[in-house]
């Protein structure tokens, strides 16, 4: 085989390799910038990457970490404290844009302190299985603690996309598509099912220049992760509209 016919076979499969992880990517409901620096705003997308075994998804939820009864990680240790160790603004840094070209209807949802600790989109046209959708939101500029050695903080994001509107005993492979975090909520699915344990992720990392590490981190950082905890995402992941529950079904 000659150079050039060498070049481009290997070529031709360094595209294949892309093309299979660009496609089990996307094959997941992701959010479309899954990092951010800190002090920087972003505007983002959920992205909806296909159907329930064939059904078009006619809604999607979405709950992040409300960060006051989230369980926190620091390297592979339990974090007994707060989310404020380690991000000043965590609470109310979403919000969803208004936009109706894939669902006819959204909302936020709020804590009993009024912040944003996620959203829903659903009704009208949807999307259809084979096909993506981008579902879209701002992210205001989070501040990492100075005091801290965090050089990153990852949240696991629990969304679920809705192609069937039944009760939680009801859900079945053809009725939602389960991206959340294997918790022990209700919406975790069965372990060894589609997607178990597969939540979306977010990262927020850290400024080095503006915003340094301490003296006593003595140049190590430390990367911090962030679950919901089981009791939010029941409280927070059905779908409220107009005053009612209209998923689950109660």
């Amino acid at each position: 085989m000659n150079r050039r016919l060498s070049f481009s076979v290997q070529n031709l499969f360094v595209l294949m390799v892309l093309a299979g992880v660009f496609t089990n990517v996307m094959a997941h409901t992701v959010l479309e910038v899954p990092q951010v620096t800190e002090l920087k705003k972003m505007t983002n997308n959920i992205v909806i990457g296909h159907g329930c075994q064939g059904e078009a998804v006619i809604g999607t939820s979405v709950v992040f970490p409300d960060g006051e009864s989230s369980t926190i990680t620091v390297g592979n240790d339990p974090h007994s404290g707060v989310l404020t160790d380690f991000v000043q603004n965590w609470g109310n840094l979403f919000q969803l844009l208004q936009n109706r070209s894939v669902f006819s209807e959204q909302d936020e949802k709020l804590d009993a302190a009024g912040n944003v600790v996620g959203f829903w989109s659903g009704g009208g046209r949807g999307v259809a299985a084979n096909l993506n959708a981008y579902v879209p939101f701002t992210i205001s500029a989070a501040i990492l603690e100075p005091t801290s050695c965090a050089t990153s903080i990852r949240f696991a994001v629990a969304i679920v996309d809705v192609c069937k509107i039944t009760t939680i005993g009801d859900f079945t492979d053809d009725a939602v598509s389960l991206w959340t975090p294997a918790v022990g909520s209700k919406y975790d699915g069965a372990p060894g099912g589609h997607a178990y344990d597969s939540p979306a992720f977010f990262t927020i990392n850290r400024d080095i220049e503006a915003n340094p590490l301490p003296e006593n981190c003595g140049g190590v950082g430390v990367e911090v992760f962030v679950k919901p905890s089981a009791a939010q995402v029941d409280r927070d992941m059905p779908i409220i509209f107009n005053g009612a529950q209209v998923w689950p079904q109660p």
